[in-house]
């Protein structure tokens, strides 16, 4: 069979495009088929570059990646579903006898949402598809024996049951010779995954429904392995594309040692939980090849980490900053901490806090030559997550309100603003736009 995977796509974002990882560990379970990759994000002209792809190669299956609904910015919303419906609605025109098949994060979240709201769609794969996929290809004339599928019949939307998550600790390498390397250059675009599920409890985050609580390990040296033959390649900066790098933080610190050991010469950057983040453990990281490191602590009064199920102090979050600033060893590393500005548990004291830790990060950035860079944003409400169920709660969202918009102007709507702290957080919008403004007249 001739398949075509297409990427997500995720227009007017400005960051670098990532590698398509999950389509490449996809097509690594694909064996007997002929199979190209799309990624529309790093296309001259995304739309004519599809229509070429499928007339070219005429494919008899189409799978489309549905990885990001919006790119959960209050102050900027863009909205991606629209791109995966207009990718979705062409592929169908160009091709009226192909398969669609569809899947990935943002499709797992609101699965059945979006097959009942396209019926170009033939069948969507929901969580992981490495499993799931390749069976489908065996049954299409009888989905229903497949687990973790959604299909139609008699005109309903029907799905086949939840699968459970497959072994990815025994996962080979994912495929990489289908899309080019080279247009993936930015400092967290190529992919490397260590292990799939994450222990953490954070009361926002998708991750645990998607992936599982469950970590699922892949061997130290396996993954210096695929490290090293991406060096090999070319590659001279990688990102672990791990929900978090340090838990637990033995398996880190091995995957440390291994690359120091073996001598890999690469920069690299990772997202940290604060706990085990010691500063021994960070100039091990160091040592390795680390140049960027992300910590999303998400609040910074107890309360605000105690409402966000965070499982950490505040003292935690001031640690971090104090060995940025002391460590001399850490001065090239690049640290962005990320925060959310108004939480479930937060307070008007908290929230001044917060901004006081933004401007120390501002003043070791320019006193002490640190490469920090403190960002504050809104919490994105999602379906089956403990803020979904506060904001329901506190009036902030009705129930029973879909998630899923086309709309960037919807976008807006759902974000979690605590009701107590809705003047002060519309002063700060207000304020934040403003001082925007400004800066846009200055540039001009």
């Amino acid at each position: 069979m001739k398949i075509l995977l297409v990427q997500s796509f995720l227009d007017g974002d400005t960051l670098p495009p990532v590698y398509p990882l999950g389509l490449s560990y996809l097509a690594t379970f694909l064996d007997g088929h002929e199979v190209r990759m799309y990624d529309p994000n790093v296309a001259e002209r995304s739309t004519e570059g599809l229509a070429a792809s499928l007339s070219g190669f005429a494919p008899d299956l189409v799978g489309v990646s549905l990885r990001n609904i919006d790119n959960q910015s209050r102050m900027d919303p863009l909205n991606y579903y629209g791109d995966f419906r207009a990718i979705v609605q062409s592929v169908r025109k160009r091709l009226p006898s192909a398969v669609i098949v569809v899947g990935g994060t943002g499709f797992s979240m609101f699965a059945r949402e979006v097959m009942e709201g396209n019926p170009e769609i033939d069948f969507g794969v929901h969580l992981e598809a490495e499993e799931s996929f390749p069976e489908l290809l065996n049954n299409l004339s009888a989905p229903e024996r497949v687990k973790g599928i959604y299909y139609r019949q008699d005109g309903a939307v029907r799905f086949t049951g939840v699968r459970p998550l497959p072994a990815f600790e025994e996962f080979p390498r994912p495929r990489r010779d289908l899309a080019d390397m080279g247009r993936y250059t930015g400092n967290a675009a190529v992919g490397i995954q260590t292990k799939r599920g994450c222990p953490l409890k954070c009361t926002y985050c998708t991750y645990p429904v998607l992936n599982g609580n469950k970590i699922r390990m892949r061997a130290a040296s396996r993954v210096v392995d695929e490290i090293e033959a991406l060096v090999m390649e070319g590659t001279k900066q990688f990102m672990f594309a791990d929900a978090v790098f340090n838990r637990p933080e033995k398996h880190a610190a091995e995957i440390c040692n291994e690359m120091i050991k073996r001598g890999v010469r690469a920069g690299w950057m990772a997202y940290l939980d604060s706990k085990g983040s010691t500063r021994e453990a960070l100039l091990l990281m160091k040592e390795a090849g680390c140049n960027g490191i992300f910590f999303s602590p998400d609040g910074l009064s107890q309360p605000s980490l105690d409402s966000l199920r965070k499982g950490i102090r505040e003292s935690d979050v001031w640690r971090i900053l104090g060995i940025i600033a002391t460590e001399p060893g850490l001065k090239e590393v690049e640290f962005i901490i990320t925060m959310f500005i108004n939480t479930p548990g937060e307070t008007p004291f908290g929230m001044l806090r917060m901004f006081g830790y933004k401007v120390i990060s501002v003043l070791m950035k320019i006193f002490l030559r640190r490469r920090i860079y403190v960002t504050i944003g809104w919490i994105r409400i999602e379906p089956e997550t403990g803020v979904y169920t506060v904001a329901v709660d506190e009036g902030v969202i009705p129930p029973d309100t879909p998630l899923l918009q086309e709309s960037r102007e919807e976008i807006g709507r759902f974000f979690y603003v605590k009701p107590s702290l809705r003047r002060l957080d519309d002063l700060i919008l207000a304020a934040r736009r403003l001082m925007r403004s400004v800066r846009g007249g200055r540039k001009k």
